[in-house]
């Protein structure tokens, strides 16, 4: 079909397939989606099965476009083209709920505001609160409000609360770990993009992507992308990302960011939560398999701009 759609809920999780979600899992798929009763009623083996039993692949945020290719029933086969992945060149695949999806009309405006808060309510127009949003949400905007902001959804025109939000620019001027440490103590969730859990490459994925640079979705295809950096730890920078492997002919399974110090800030796995700890003596330490620079990437792009 390869029609644009877009997301229509908070926060959408993209399954496996359309016999992944399990009944524990009906809260996720509905509209609006439940995700405060989803994950209060997920046990750990349940949450642990997420990834253990390949049921989830990522999640889209309100907003976020997907190509549907096909329909079956009351699920859509999509591609997340903003989720760039070495599945498919065109971006994340997997499938959606279709009643979570919607092909509401773009709005004409170039100004764009992003959510910067770990999660915000829009309001209608005339107050009520009508859906809380996540980190990193993207919406087109018309003016300021009052101490709100007018912004374009797939619900129509909604209010979001100036503080809670950031005029988007070409590049921005923030840095990933001052941003990723307002979301220390919120628990891991497997394929989790959002204010209401993260993975541990959706962790760094998103709080790049807020500051303007696109990594790919997955830990083992971000550890190809920026420039390599020695393992000797006194030549990081803050911001590089560590990689780490189980075993060290294995496959890439885990990302972090230095956070300077000798520490590291990440998201660490089920049962967890976003948490800064010293790598020295870590269980970490001696899986540590590479290191990339991605902040070099910001300067590339500037200078790319400049030259054109």
């Amino acid at each position: 079909m390869n029609e644009n759609w877009v997301c229509a809920v908070s926060v959408a999780t993209v399954w496996t397939d359309p016999d992944a979600p399990r009944l524990v899992d009906l809260p996720a798929l509905q509209q609006p989606v439940q995700l405060e009763k989803w994950f209060g009623q997920l046990m750990f083996e349940e949450r642990l099965a997420l990834s253990e039993e390949n049921r989830i692949q990522t999640q889209i945020l309100y907003g976020e476009p997907v190509i549907v290719e096909e329909i079956v029933e009351d699920w859509a086969k999509v591609i997340v083209s903003g989720q760039p992945s070495s599945k498919d060149s065109r971006g994340y695949p997997g499938w959606v709920p279709l009643v979570q999806l919607s092909q509401r009309t773009a709005s004409l405006t170039r100004v764009h505001v992003r959510v910067t808060a770990p999660k915000t309510w829009l309001n209608n127009e005339t107050g009520e609160r009508f859906l809380p949003v996540s980190f990193n949400t993207v919406f087109p905007c018309s003016r300021c409000h009052g101490d709100q902001f007018r912004v374009w959804t797939p619900h129509g025109w909604k209010l979001v609360r100036s503080r809670d939000v950031k005029q988007v620019e070409e590049f921005e001027s923030g840095r990933p770990l001052a941003k990723g440490k307002k979301f220390l103590g919120l628990p891991y969730v497997w394929g989790g993009m959002s204010g209401w859990g993260f993975d541990c490459s959706g962790f760094v994925h998103q709080l790049w992507k807020s500051c303007g640079v696109l990594l790919p979705r997955d830990a083992a295809d971000q550890a190809e992308v920026g420039l390599p950096v020695s393992c000797n730890q006194a030549t990081w920078q803050k911001g590089d990302l560590l990689f780490f492997k189980d075993r060290q002919d294995g496959p890439v399974t885990h990302v972090a960011m230095y956070a300077g110090g000798g520490q590291m800030l990440h998201a660490p796995s089920t049962g967890k939560a976003v948490e800064q700890i010293k790598i020295a003596g870590s269980a970490y330490n001696p899986k540590l398999s590479g290191v990339r620079r991605v902040s070099d990437l910001i300067y590339e792009m500037k200078s790319s701009v400049a030259e054109t």
